[in-house]
């Protein structure tokens, strides 16, 4: 059985392609070990200033619920991409530690909502200021255009990443 994707040709499991895909296909992960490297630098640098040992998650739920205000954790499972259950077990963390607290709606008693307490708002401002250290960081020495560049290759790659789902 013969199947071809433009230059690259499968034939019984075995692929060939031309020298050129094989050349792109070398600097795709290049590229792919790249973008790993970064991120784990990243998660190095936030795993260095968290002093509760929260996950990105945690910290991804503060944020939300400091840009929106209370949410049901269905609207939490939805911004934060995890089930219901996912976000029980992040808020329960997070109302130990005195960050977050659940309410009864005063609309519908049967509807809980999730809100920052005074010390949630204030570990949100400190990782707000640990996210924007880690960006002067990161983003030493690059000018604006190449920053601008950066932002227009990363929308492509979303973009194919959804356009491919």
């Amino acid at each position: 059985m013969v199947r071809k994707f433009g230059s690259i040709t499968e034939e019984w499991g075995v692929i060939h392609m031309d020298p050129v895909d094989e050349q792109r296909l070398v600097v795709m992960k290049k590229l792919d070990e790249s973008f790993r490297e970064v991120r784990k630098q990243i998660l190095a640098e936030w795993n260095r200033t968290n002093k509760h040992g929260l996950g990105m998650s945690h910290g991804r739920m503060l944020i939300i619920l400091h840009e929106s205000g209370p949410q049901k954790s269905t609207a939490l499972a939805e911004g934060l991409t995890i089930t219901n259950g996912g976000v029980t077990g992040i808020a329960d963390r997070l109302i130990e530690l005195g960050y977050v607290k659940r309410e009864r709606s005063s609309q519908d008693r049967r509807t809980v909502m999730l809100m920052l307490t005074v010390e949630g708002q204030a570990m949100v401002e400190s990782m707000l200021k640990v996210r924007e250290n880690v960006m002067l960081k990161l983003f030493d020495g690059l000018s604006m255009e190449e920053m601008e560049r950066g932002l227009q290759l990363f929308r492509k790659l979303s973009a194919n990443m959804v356009k491919n789902s």
